[in-house]
C-alpha cells in the first residue's frame, strides 16, 4: 500500500519536565512546526512524560491545543528518573530503569529527533539515542537535539552536562555560557530564541 502523505515513518520524540521545562518546550514547539514545511517534517510528534508528572501534559494541550488533537495519543508516559528530594542512592536503580525503559522505546519507534531541553528525564533518552545509533538501529538523520533552559545564564545544568558530550546540536541563549563551552564542536548560540 503506497501513501502520498509526508509524514515521516519515524516519529519526533519531544521530552517534556515539570513547570518552566514545558512551558519553554511548547516555545520551542511553537517555532519550530511554525514554518509550513516542517510541520508535516516532524510528524508524527510523541511526547514524553514522566509518569508521576501531573502538570506537563495538561500544560502542552492548553498551549498548543491544535498540535495534540490531532493525534490519537501523542502522550507517552516513562519512568522518572530521579524525584525532587529522591537520595542518591536509590537515584542509581531509577535511573537505570528509566534507562531500560527509553532504550525499549528507542528501539521500537526509531524516532528521527529527539528534543530536549533539560528536564532530568531526557537524559536516559539521550543515552538511549546516542546507543542505538552506535548500534545501527536508529536511522542515520536521526538527531539528538538539547536546548539548555533560559535561566541557565553562566552554567550548564547537570542535564546539560550529561548530554553535552552526546547531543547532534547543544543549543544555548547566553553569551557566558557560549565562550566558555565555546570551543564545542556541537555548540550553538543563536541569542535568545525564547
Amino acid at each position: 500500500m503506497s501513501t502520498t502523505s509526508t509524514k515521516s515513518k519515524y516519529p519526533t520524540y519531544v521530552i517534556l519536565g515539570s513547570g518552566g521545562h514545558t512551558a519553554e518546550m511548547c516555545k520551542i514547539i511553537q517555532a519550530l512546526l511554525l514554518q509550513r514545511s516542517n510541520c508535516e517534517k516532524y510528524q508524527p510528534i510523541r511526547y514524553i512524560v514522566a509518569n508521576s508528572d501531573v502538570t506537563s501534559q495538561r500544560q502542552l494541550c492548553a498551549a498548543l491545543p491544535a498540535l495534540t488533537k490531532d493525534s490519537d495519543d501523542p502522550f507517552i508516559s516513562v519512568p522518572r528518573s530521579r524525584s525532587v528530594g529522591q537520595n542518591w542512592l536509590s537515584t542509581i536503580f531509577s535511573t537505570l530503569w528509566a534507562l531500560l525503559w527509553s532504550f525499549w522505546l528507542i528501539w521500537r519507534d526509531r524516532p528521527q529527533l529527539v528534543l530536549c531541553n533539560g528536564p532530568g528525564t531526557c537524559v536516559p533518552f539521550g543515552y538511549a539515542s546516542y546507543l542505538c545509533r552506535l548500534l545501527g538501529r536508529l536511522p542515520t538523520h536521526c538527531k539528538i537535539v538539547f536546548v539548555e533552559s533560559y535561566c541557565r545564564v553562566e552554567t550548564l545544568s547537570l542535564s546539560g552536562r550529561l548530554l553535552l558530550p552526546l547531543a547532534d546540536m547543544f543549543v544555548v541563549h547566553w553569551p557566558a555560557l557560549a565562550a566558555r563551552y565555546g570551543h564545542k564542536r556541537n555548540l550553538r548560540y543563536f541569542g535568545r530564541i525564547l
